[in-house]
């Protein structure tokens, strides 16, 4: 009786299993592609002050959106950072003032709290451009 109701449920399973096949559809693909937007980033321009102000513009708020989940505007802004700092970074090295490092930081911050999901990195990186601002401003002046 065992070797009957083993060699049943083996016939059953063998029965099932056979009448899966794969089915090969030619026909071809009738949906239309996914319409993908761009938006072009300006090319951000001014002093190095004013570049840094754009900067903390851009890491203002954007905590938030990490918690919020807003993916497209985190990373507008993530794009917007890295286009301040092309534009910045040969402004500072040519000024000879040495504070590449911490800016490169900060910019670094933005992209922490975005990959990481860390929005305290971007509250961060808005603290700091105040103060890098604030050392900088009377060595541009001299």
């Amino acid at each position: 009786m065992k070797n009957l109701v083993r060699s049943a449920v083996v016939l059953t399973s063998i029965l099932s299993l056979s009448s899966c096949a794969t089915t090969i559809d030619n026909a071809p693909d009738t949906t239309a592609p996914a319409q993908s937007t761009t938006s072009t980033i300006a090319t951000p321009s001014g002093e190095i002050v004013d570049l840094l102000q754009q900067l903390s513009t851009v890491a203002d708020g954007l905590g938030q959106l990490i918690v919020d989940g807003d993916t497209s505007q985190w990373k507008a802004k993530v794009a917007e950072a890295d286009a301040i700092w092309v534009v910045l970074e040969p402004k500072i090295r040519e000024s000879g003032i040495d504070v590449v490092d911490s800016v490169e930081s900060i910019v670094r911050l933005i992209h922490t709290a975005t990959e990481r999901k860390r929005p305290a990195d971007a509250d961060k990186a808005l603290r700091f451009i105040p103060l890098v601002i604030e050392a900088l401003t009377p060595l541009l002046n001299k």
